[in-house]
């Protein structure tokens, strides 16, 4: 019987890699060199060579744009988690060996958490270790999870009900939703409201892709009623001023409401589900030592399990 035929090995393995899994991660060739301190014509070798190797194509080219093959998003999937623990090694061995945590920590949160939840545990933090530099991007749930995913952030605060297998989600605290109105609305003054009244009225929503508007839709489709959508606006801050406006009417979760907001109010949990937040962490990454103590600060009880 014939010797099983393997991919042989040319020039450097890590550096084809690292080339590739940046490359991928940031979706452009000549992003993926500034990030690794190269030039893109060298980048490029390194990715035909892994290309050549392995007899697959990596990547998808339309130009300057590039997308994974699924090939490419086999290989990115079983080499990135690698290339992120080789690039985090010496912080990762001044940490563990001498203790010392310092380096980056990199957060992703909504608009709305990261402006009424985040910055507290960040003064603590901040407080505890002053020699890492703190980053916090904020965007849409989908963005935030493929942040973590792609290796770009180290910690998500979200809303989330069920974690995928990839990732663990550790509780922090619920909220209850609230259908809110403009304080001149027909609705407005009234302590109760059915969800068929509700529906008479145009709706301001969350973006069409966004978890948040697809927990609305299916809420809808329980209670046999129809949305009447006049605007999809990303963020709970900007659905209240809409709705301040005169808009329409929305339901958000009571995290994001204030005693400033010009709303009024009605508990709408029995129909909306209680929205439970908390962190969203890889399982198939060691953190940072930064990131450990991160989790821990907001949860004493929370241990971070090495990947």
């Amino acid at each position: 019987m014939a010797a099983e035929q393997r991919p042989s090995a040319k020039g450097d393995r890590l550096k084809q890699l690292r080339a590739f899994c940046h490359a991928a991660r940031l979706r452009s060739i000549t992003r993926g060199a500034e990030y690794i301190f190269s030039s893109q014509p060298a980048v490029s070798q390194q990715v035909r060579a892994l290309e050549e190797e392995l007899a697959v194509t990596l990547f998808e080219r339309n130009g300057p744009r590039i997308s994974l093959s699924p090939a490419g998003r086999q290989l990115y999937e079983a080499a990135m988690p690698v290339v992120a623990r080789v690039d985090r090694l010496p912080y990762t061995f001044a940490e563990r060996h001498h203790g010392e945590i310092s380096g980056e920590l990199q957060l992703a949160a909504g608009r709305t958490t990261a402006t009424y939840v985040v910055p507290e545990y960040l003064r603590r933090f901040r407080e505890r270790y002053p020699a890492v530099r703190l980053n916090v991007k904020t965007g849409s749930g989908r963005e935030r999870l493929n942040w973590l995913r792609s290796f770009e952030v180290d910690v998500v605060f979200g809303a989330m009900e069920v974690a995928p297998p990839d990732l663990a989600f550790h509780f922090i605290a619920s909220f209850r939703c609230f259908l809110i109105t403009s304080e001149g609305h027909p609705l407005a003054g009234r302590e109760s409201v059915e969800i068929a009244e509700a529906a008479r009225f145009p709706v301001v929503v969350p973006p069409a892709d966004s978890a948040d508007r697809s927990v609305a839709e299916m809420v809808a489709r329980q209670h046999g009623v129809a949305m009447d959508v006049v605007v999809e606006v990303d963020g709970w801050s900007m659905i209240k001023r809409y709705v301040e406006a005169g808009v329409g009417i929305s339901v958000v979760p009571g995290l994001c409401l204030t005693d400033r907001d010009r709303v009024w109010r009605v508990p709408f949990d029995r129909y909306f589900p209680v929205r439970r937040y908390g962190m969203i962490i890889r399982r198939d990454r060691t953190p940072s030592l930064a990131a450990e103590r991160f989790v821990q600060l907001v949860d004493p009880d929370f241990r971070v399990s090495s990947g």
